[in-house]
């Protein structure tokens, strides 16, 4: 028996929610262990040591902002390639009333 077919957009789809999913994920727990240092503690032995330093310590720290050139440098270019090239020429519609009419409605 085979796998079903799925479309490629469809596949695409899937993983983008669940890198979605996985980036909301990380930013909840190394919210929660940075807020709780029993927690870091438990996850680290030397945790409370003024020289330890691991991603939990710098999300706290807030060095996560420098992240975003990272994440804006994957990004960028896949953004660039799905974005559809401006046509060469552009093709409005005319105008409905350009000129006012030429005579008044008729009389009853």
């Amino acid at each position: 028996m085979t796998a079903p077919d799925i479309p490629s957009s469809a596949r695409r789809q899937d993983l983008h929610c669940l890198l979605a999913a996985g980036g909301v994920a990380l930013v909840l727990v190394l919210s929660i262990l940075a807020a709780s240092p029993t927690l870091h503690a438990w996850l680290h032995k030397n945790a409370g040591q003024a020289d330890h330093e691991c991603a939990i310590t710098l999300y706290q720290q807030g060095v996560a902002a420098a992240e975003a050139g990272v994440i804006l440098a994957a990004v960028a270019p896949v953004v660039m390639a799905r974005m559809a090239a401006a046509p060469a020429e552009l093709h409005l519609a005319p105008l409905r009333y350009w000129l006012p009419p030429g005579h008044a409605p008729p009389a009853r």
